[in-house]
């Protein structure tokens, strides 16, 4: 199985920290995008391996041209910050644009910013296990976030 588990892709906290790239999580078009199983998400990718459509993200996806494009759906009402020493990047769930969707076989999503393009276009955020293939057949598909958020770490 190639997916096993969700993280955070290091080389953007690096990007981030060394100043490469100027994401803002509190205004950039974020998007999930929906993969199989023949993908292998790697944490520890370069940056231009982690961006939508390049790498091992280059293949693999899982779509309803009407409801679920191929590049994915926006992230809706983003919130991102610290509290209690504990960096939060949340947003609502996302769902399919329609009740009518037919989805078969997603194990995953890959978050990536839409809005920048230094270093990368389309740089990867992070990648997410939904635990085995997820299927909907004329209904609406919902990536549910953890109660959490959807990527947090403690400083």
């Amino acid at each position: 199985m190639a997916w096993n588990d969700s993280r955070f892709f290091l080389a953007t906290i690096e990007d981030i920290l060394e100043n490469t790239t100027a994401m803002d999580a509190n205004s950039d078009v974020f998007k999930a995008a929906l993969y199989d199983n023949t993908v292998t998400p790697d944490r520890n990718a370069t940056a231009a391996s982690t961006a939508y459509n390049a790498g091992t993200w280059a293949g693999g996806h899982v779509q309803d041209a009407t409801s679920w494009p191929n590049v994915g759906r926006d992230l809706l009402s983003v919130t991102s910050g610290f509290a209690a020493g504990v960096y939060t990047f949340d947003a609502a769930d996302t769902t399919s644009a329609n009740s009518t969707a037919t989805i078969s076989g997603a194990y995953g999503c890959q978050v990536y910013d839409d809005t920048i393009t230094t270093p990368v276009a389309d740089q990867g955020w992070s990648f997410h296990y939904f635990g085995g293939s997820q299927s909907v057949t004329s209904g609406t598909f919902t990536v549910q976030w953890h109660p959490s958020g959807i990527v947090t770490f403690t400083a």
